[in-house]
């Protein structure tokens, strides 16, 4: 969890996650009202908005 407050605070990039590790914990902490899902969530979307700004870049080119 710790890797994902780093990543939030853009502390590390995007590309050092390791999404089968976040696929396990979102597994693992699957009840909406805990903090650890939260942070998940807002990860998650992060990375999402992150992966879409490259695509965008890669079809403008």
């Amino acid at each position: 969890m710790q890797q994902l407050q780093e990543f939030l605070q853009e502390k590390i990039a995007f590309d050092d996650l390791d999404l089968d590790h976040l696929i396990e914990k979102a597994r693992e902490f699957s009840d909406p009202n805990s903090s650890e899902y939260r942070l998940l969530e807002l990860t998650l979307n992060q990375l999402l908005t992150q992966y879409l700004e490259q695509a965008k870049k890669y079809i403008t080119k």
